[in-house]
């Protein structure tokens, strides 16, 4: 019988759910760095953008919620997340580098932001669904 396996019954995933936790925070330091330079002129895509991560943020909580209890359906829907945040990159951000509202130097730091962000959401999931298969495989050992 595998006793660290046994364990996770009772234990929640602390370090996928911390790691999404993380991401998340990053995400939020990525948004504000996008809307709140001086030269940022608001406008539709903007709005489109704060929209977008509100979304992100409230999908993103509650697959945190949800990965900390070891669900593996969650924790894909977590990297198809972290997918969208590497994707925004394309979107706001480098249509206001293209425009001159942010230089390059800020372009790249929400860039980096992002792609943080993604990387400790990926983890984050990664780690989630390895632990849900070695509980998956132990309660199927067990006959539960």
């Amino acid at each position: 019988m595998n006793i660290k396996a046994d364990k996770m019954r009772y234990q929640t995933n602390s370090k996928g759910f911390g790691l999404i936790l993380l991401g998340l925070a990053i995400s939020v330091a990525a948004l504000f760095a996008i809307i709140t330079p001086s030269t940022v002129v608001p406008d539709f895509t903007t709005a489109l953008e704060i929209l977008i991560n509100i979304v992100l943020l409230l999908v993103t909580f509650l697959a945190a919620e949800r990965c900390k209890f070891y669900d593996q359906k969650w924790a894909k829907i977590v990297i198809i997340i972290a997918v969208v945040h590497v994707l925004r990159i394309f979107y706001v951000p480098s249509r206001l580098y293209a425009n001159g509202q942010i230089t390059l130097v800020h372009f790249l730091m929400v860039a980096a932001l992002l792609l943080v962000s993604a990387l400790f959401l990926v983890s984050g999931g990664l780690i989630t669904m390895k632990k849900s298969q070695i509980l998956h495989d132990h309660l199927k050992e067990m006959g539960e």
